[in-house]
């Protein structure tokens, strides 16, 4: 059956939410003189990826091990932290030659997580307000992954069901359990190298969105089905294979 409709994650997927982190924790942590912590930054900041979302909580666990436990220091570094969300934000260099190229033979869409107003103007920000069709917020419609819900609120918008959609994410309940439940096809954009930590598998994993193109056009070309067995399928053992440490967006 041909794909008609691949909705994309936006941050860790499209846009590089794990760089943009570390350059903030990294601004937050020059806030604060030596004497208050106890490991050195490079650790530091290694323990705030390793957290389970990428947030101001898990920077001031991450602070609290190295030693930095006084509110005024910590008030400091957060000030600087949130100073500008955004700040490092950019996208992967394929993410918008790919979604375009894609374009060409299918519709495509974002279904993201987050407030309206931060996921809005990220968008904004990184100059792709206009590049989708479809974009679905989860604060817009009071539902977020990984509810079925969203998904299926997108393919309404789209008029197409479930079996003729991909999505591509990169967080493996929110996108990937989360598509899988609604239906779809789920592809594991894997583009940290990471090992796979999830409980439900993805039908395939690509490290880039322009190797998802270039599976598609040739899944296009010969016919071959794009799940697990077929063309696509084989790039599941090759993207689990690539190993690294787990990444858990918080959006």
């Amino acid at each position: 059956m041909p794909i008609r409709l691949v909705l994309f994650d936006l941050d860790d997927t499209l846009c590089d939410h794990r760089g943009s982190f570390r350059v903030r924790v990294e601004a937050a942590l020059a806030a604060l003189p030596d004497e208050v912590l106890s490991l050195e930054r490079d650790v530091i900041v290694a323990l705030a990826l390793a957290q389970p979302s990428h947030t101001w909580e898990g920077v001031q666990r991450a602070l609290e091990v190295a030693g930095c436990t006084d509110p005024a220091w910590l008030e400091r570094a957060s000030a600087v932290y949130a100073r500008d969300r955004f700040l490092g934000l950019s996208l992967f260099a394929d993410s918008v030659t790919a979604v375009r190229a894609i374009q060409r033979r299918a519709l495509t869409g974002l279904v993201t997580n987050g407030p309206s107003a931060i996921q809005r103007a990220k968008l904004a920000r990184l100059g792709i307000e206009r590049l989708f069709p479809i974009v679905v917020v989860s604060e817009e419609i009071g539902v977020a992954k990984p509810d079925p819900a969203i998904f299926q609120y997108a393919l309404r918008l789209a008029g197409v069901r479930p079996e003729e959609a991909l999505y591509v994410g990169d967080h493996p309940i929110n996108d990937v359990a989360g598509a899988q439940r609604a239906g779809l096809t789920s592809v594991w954009c894997n583009r940290y190298g990471q090992a796979w930590q999830g409980d439900v598998e993805p039908h395939f994993g690509v490290a880039s969105l322009w190797e998802l193109y270039q599976e598609l056009e040739e899944w296009a070309s010969s016919g071959r089905a794009p799940f697990p067995g077929g063309i696509l399928g084989e790039k599941r053992i090759a993207a689990r294979s690539r190993g690294g440490d787990d990444d858990r967006s918080d959006v």
